[in-house]
């Protein structure tokens, strides 16, 4: 019995040893590796000063034209704007998000719903706009050669020619037809080809 006590008792005093041990050179390798952790950092911010990289005029400007529709890009060199030289990546995005916000009526039209950096350096940047042209529903009707035609709403593809002779139309019209007659859908389309040909 006192032998049995002994050896748990010998058991328990090597393991409290065995655990102080662990310890210690626990505390050992985390000093040391505060001490290593410390040294590179100091020197780091003394010398390792980066001096931010900015646009200046040798700096190729690149832009890219995605559209989300047909899943293109393509890709145009072209001069950079002067008001970008200077900049830094932080400028240049904020400005470009300002750009999109202040966007043109032509650039609204064309479908540009982003703008994005897609890379900076001092050599090249490369800025993409994301452009998303959606087919406008509806027709239009103008003249062609004396007779009224059906064309895509944006008035860019022509459809087919009606038959219907400008000589038979109201001056009205006429007038209507050839600033180009905007339809909403077939229904009023076929509609007003009805009441033309009457």
């Amino acid at each position: 019995m006192k032998r049995r006590y002994g050896v748990i008792c010998s058991f328990f005093v090597g393991f409290l040893a065995l655990s102080f041990m662990c310890y210690a050179s626990y505390r050992y390798a985390e000093r040391n590796g505060e001490q290593e952790n410390d040294t590179p950092v100091r020197e780091s911010t003394q010398t390792g000063i980066k001096k931010e990289q900015t646009i200046s005029q040798t700096t190729k400007y690149v832009v890219e034209k995605y559209n989300r529709e047909t899943k293109k890009t393509t890709r145009e060199e072209t001069i950079m704007p002067p008001e970008y030289i200077g900049m830094d990546r932080g400028q240049l995005e904020d400005h470009l998000v300002e750009k999109l916000a202040t966007m043109s009526k032509k650039e609204e039209q064309d479908g540009l719903i982003s703008i994005s950096l897609q890379a900076f350096s001092g050599e090249q940047i490369v800025v993409r706009n994301t452009y998303s042209v959606k087919k406008q529903e509806g027709f239009r009707l103008k003249l062609l050669d004396g007779e009224v035609a059906i064309y895509s709403r944006d008035g860019r593809e022509l459809y087919e020619k009606t038959g219907i002779q400008e000589e038979n139309l109201t001056e009205e019209d006429c007038k209507s037809l050839r600033k180009g007659l905007v339809i909403k859908n077939e229904k009023e389309l076929y509609s007003i080809l009805e009441n033309f040909s009457s």
